[in-house]
């Protein structure tokens, strides 16, 4: 009964039963013709990943932290969240200093202006009545606290506190293998995708082939503005958000590296894939299975739908990143309500000229 229906709603040419004589192929065949495209797709992912720790090497003897694919990129992902951690705790002790000189003016909290005898000496060369260099040898008062605070200045001028942490002796080797392969993959994936496409396009009709190329740069083009979209501007403020929590409740973060990295290449990914969302409507709407008049009559609960989608999607549990899934789906959502309205399910019209034979 659902194939009559989308049978009436489509009007595809017809084809000759002969179409694909050129082309049939057994069950063995098909399933030997997918092992040779998958090696093929496989070797050239190995190709790039190599090339990737070769340049990562280079790029590291030559001191050129620019060169390699791998290790910048990881770089990348990771320095904006340790900048954001570095001012959380620039933040911090830019409030003990305020305290420090409160408690000193009015007289408050005494622990904070304890001070420590500490010996020591210095030399000077202009001091009275002595020519040459003088040293001077005697105990001098600091504060605890500004000993502690220029320490941790320090630390931050100097880059040497890094923020973000490993717990396991295989973490920080898993977490570049997995960048480094998540980079070969999308170096890869022209390759790749051309594999695929040698595979499955061979047993697809001409209007078929014709509904590809129409859709898929439509498809890689709301992907990678998803992608962008997260990456410059959702993921900034999702962990300035997530470090107010620690700020609110007094407590100092300790990321991981593993677990951000995995948060970071997740975040992006859902994103891209919930801009999605116009295509799989015109796509239904053409076909006639969901139509402007039911997009009409059913809005507020896609409203509720996505909203519950969004959140389960979401791998962060804060409302800002949240919000910032939702909104733009929604308004997504709304986009494929207007094209459903200009555009109304109808039949394909028969090519001019109708292929021969399926290519690749």
């Amino acid at each position: 009964m659902f194939a009559n229906f989308l049978n009436k709603r489509r009007q595809y040419p017809e084809y000759d039963e002969d179409f694909f004589r050129d082309t049939r192929m057994s069950f063995g065949d098909h399933l030997e013709e997918l092992r040779t495209r998958m090696w093929r797709a496989i070797k050239g992912l190995g190709l790039f990943l190599i090339i990737g720790f070769i340049l990562d090497g280079i790029g590291e003897r030559a001191g050129l932290p620019w060169l390699g694919i791998g290790k910048p990129m990881l770089r990348v992902i990771v320095d904006p969240v340790e900048q954001q951690v570095k001012e959380f705790y620039r933040e911090r002790n830019e409030a003990t200093r305020r305290r420090l000189d409160e408690a000193r003016q009015q007289g408050g909290d005494q622990n904070i202006t304890r001070t420590i005898e500490m010996p020591g000496s210095f030399r000077t060369d202009q001091f009275p009545g002595q020519p040459g260099t003088v040293e001077i040898k005697g105990t001098f008062i600091l504060s605890q606290t500004e000993v502690y605070l220029a320490g941790a200045q320090g630390q931050q001028d100097s880059d040497s506190e890094k923020y973000l942490k490993g717990m396991g002796i295989m973490e920080a080797f898993m977490v570049y293998f997995k960048m480094s392969l998540l980079c070969g993959f999308i170096l890869a994936c022209p390759w790749i995708f051309y594999q695929m496409w040698a595979f499955i396009g061979a047993g697809l009709y001409p209007h078929e082939k014709r509904l590809v190329n129409v859709y898929l740069p439509y498809s890689i083009g709301l992907f990678l503005i998803g992608c962008l979209l997260c990456q410059f501007l959702v993921m900034p403020r999702a962990v300035d958000a997530m470090l107010a929590f620690y700020k609110w409740i007094d407590v100092d973060p300790d990321l991981r590296l593993n677990e951000w990295l995995s948060f970071a290449l997740l975040m992006p990914l859902v994103f891209g894939i919930s801009f999605q969302t116009p295509l799989v409507m015109m796509f239904l709407n053409k076909v006639g299975i969901v139509t402007y008049e039911t997009h009409k009559r059913t809005w507020r609960y896609a409203m509720f739908g996505l909203a519950l989608g969004t959140a389960l999607l979401c791998p962060s549990t804060d409302v800002v990143s949240w919000l910032s899934l939702f909104i733009p789906t929604f308004g997504l959502y709304l986009v494929g309500v207007l094209i459903c309205y200009l555009r109304p399910p109808g039949g394909l019209a028969a090519p001019e000229e109708e292929e021969a034979e399926v290519g690749v």
